[in-house]
């Protein structure tokens, strides 16, 4: 089963995008901003990292460069409402596929079960 660790201040958007993976198949850990995200990742092995960009305490492509710098390899996929052409350019060689907010729970499963090269159930 892969495992998804889900990185989103707004707890409604962590609740529903953990239901709707999970019910997916997958195996969702959850933190409510970069630096947990980070602890996370650091402690826990995952398949993908779906991350909020604008967050409190560590926002999510400063996570990603922590993480890369320390040679974490998982894939990341970036959720955030600001165009993604107006995100840090240094971060975009950080994640592997931007989703706008808001977004639509089904395209977050299908954007990740299609990163891990299958279809998601449901």
């Amino acid at each position: 089963m892969a495992r998804i660790l889900v990185v989103e201040d707004e707890a409604m958007l962590l609740m529903l995008a953990s239901i709707v993976l999970e019910d997916r198949g997958f195996e969702v850990l959850s933190a409510a901003n970069g630096l947990k995200g980070l602890e996370v990742a650091r402690r826990e092995a995952v398949d993908i990292i779906v991350t909020d960009f604008m967050m409190p305490e560590l926002d999510g492509i400063t996570m990603l460069s922590v993480l890369r710098e320390e040679g974490y390899a998982a894939p990341a996929i970036v959720t955030t409402a600001i165009p993604q052409n107006q995100l840090p350019r240094r971060g975009q060689a950080l994640y592997h596929l931007y989703v706008p907010k808001p977004y639509n729970e089904e395209i977050l499963a299908e954007s990740v079960g299609e990163m891990l090269g299958r279809n998601p159930v449901g």
